[in-house]
């Protein structure tokens, strides 16, 4: 995974600069270029978040086998996608090898995310019903309320934050955060009919198989897209289930039940065998850090005040 903030005098470098695309920047106003760039580039996927303090026409073809987002963060300054105004509260979308044509405003800001298009699929068709993903194939644009789109982009720009600030960021878990994000935008952009899952003990055995798989791959961060992917379920339904069966969501009840797990290991060994650092990325926490808070909020007491065996 590549993690990059880029300053440039020249839009046309800027253009170059955000790898994958075929495009081109054709500054409009007068003056010396000033831009920002801040990407992550992963096997799968891509975040970039960019500003232009110029007018520019961007054209291009939108990479092969991709999905792509890009959402208008310049709430003053509205842009033109394939000919048709965007604002704030707009969402453009490209299909892999598809044209298009930018007219970008003077101080544009823009954040877009672009996933392997199989991958995004395999969620979606768990996600929405057969009309909503006709839909989803036709639509160029989404509208969302201002509150949700700006929750979705300050949740991706701390995740680059964070990505770029921890050079061992895990892949997975960034990829998972953009594949929620996209899936998320579209839902709440595109009224869906959904059914929904009312049996217990169906909910039951899906807690129950979550937990084996956070234990059974436990150096892995826990991403609640793996493992609808290894159950064959939807987003919605793991979240339900959960909700019904523990009260919380997936992502807290697995750090919990693998914070229980590193608990364990502590009590179990001593601090000259396994150091707190190793436990804890054996158990997938890989931000020393984050893991001590999280320890600390369950369990009352910091990891280095836990009876070690001696």
């Amino acid at each position: 995974m590549q993690t990059r903030t880029e300053r440039f005098d020249d839009i046309h470098l800027h253009a170059c600069a955000i790898t994958g695309w075929q495009q081109t920047y054709d500054q409009l106003s007068n003056g010396c270029a000033h831009t920002l760039l801040r990407y992550i580039n992963g096997e799968r996927f891509q975040i970039f978040h960019e500003t232009l303090d110029k007018r520019v026409v961007q054209q291009g073809i939108a990479p092969a086998g991709r999905l792509c987002l890009a959402m208008p963060m310049s709430p003053n300054e509205p842009m033109l996608f394939q000919g048709k105004r965007l604002n704030a509260q707009s969402v453009s979308l490209l299909h892999g090898g598809q044209d298009f044509s930018v007219q970008a405003a003077q101080g544009m800001e823009l954040l877009a995310i672009t996933v392997a298009t199989d991958r995004f699929g395999f969620f979606a068709e768990r996600e929405f019903t057969e009309s909503g993903l006709r839909k989803l194939g036709r639509i160029t644009h989404l509208a969302l309320p201002q509150s949700s789109l700006n929750a979705i982009r300050q949740r991706l720009l701390v995740l680059v934050g964070a990505a770029q600030a921890n050079p061992s960021f895990p892949e997975n878990v960034v990829e998972d955060a953009t594949l929620q994000s996209m899936l998320d935008l579209f839902e709440q952009g595109c009224e869906q009919d959904r059914t929904r899952l009312g049996n217990h003990t169906v909910s039951a055995y899906l807690v129950r198989q979550s937990q084996e798989l956070a234990l059974a791959d436990h150096e892995t961060p826990i991403t609640v897209l793996d493992i609808c992917e290894q159950l064959r379920v939807s987003r919605r339904t793991l979240q339900r289930s959960f909700l019904s069966v523990t009260g919380m969501r997936p992502v807290e009840y697995l750090r919990s039940v693998r914070l229980n797990a590193v608990r364990r290991r502590l009590h179990a060994t001593s601090a000259d065998d396994f150091t707190i650092a190793r436990v804890a990325s054996d158990f997938g926490f890989t931000h020393l850090g984050h893991f001590c808070n999280a320890y600390k909020a369950l369990f009352a007491e910091q990891p280095s005040k836990t009876l070690r065996s001696q």
